[in-house]
């Protein structure tokens, strides 16, 4: 696996950053944190309409696009994007998204990786959310992971 060090530390950061914030992991960095051998090249966080506020005055210094409000393709999410360290983080509030369950972040778990606790979506879930994407190659993925 390719070296992950930027990734790891940039995590750290994060998890540091939003310690008060209902947030999770999801996507290829929380695969990656939970053991598949994937090579993350952002980091994407689930969270609440609500607290999507909160993270963009926290991580406003990175910013690269405001706060915005996203129809398409399912999504009825709000999106903000950050970058840190050339890596791309991009926040998800999810309203009423037709892939991902509005009440995800009820049942996230915390994942021990590189000695720090990461709330992340469980990987049975990310396994329906990318069936219900039409995302085959990760759905293909994960299955194979839970099945060994």
């Amino acid at each position: 696996m390719e070296n992950n060090t930027k990734i790891n530390q940039i995590l750290s950061l994060i998890v540091n950053k939003l310690e008060t914030i209902n947030y999770a992991l999801i996507g290829s960095a929380n695969l990656y944190i939970q053991g598949l051998e994937i090579n993350p090249r952002d980091i994407d966080i689930l969270t609440t309409p609500e607290d999507i506020k909160k993270i963009d005055e926290i991580l406003g210094e990175y910013r690269t696009k405001e706060i915005f409000f996203d129809e398409s393709g399912g999504r009825n999410s709000f999106r903000s994007y950050y970058v840190i360290d050339g890596v791309e983080i991009e926040v998800l509030g999810n309203v009423n998204n037709d892939y991902r369950d509005v009440k995800s972040l009820d049942n996230k778990i915390y994942v021990e990786f590189d000695k720090i606790k990461i709330p992340c979506i469980s990987l049975a879930e990310e396994l329906n959310t990318y069936e219900r994407m039409g995302r085959t190659e990760k759905y293909e993925m994960v299955k194979n992971f839970l099945n060994k």
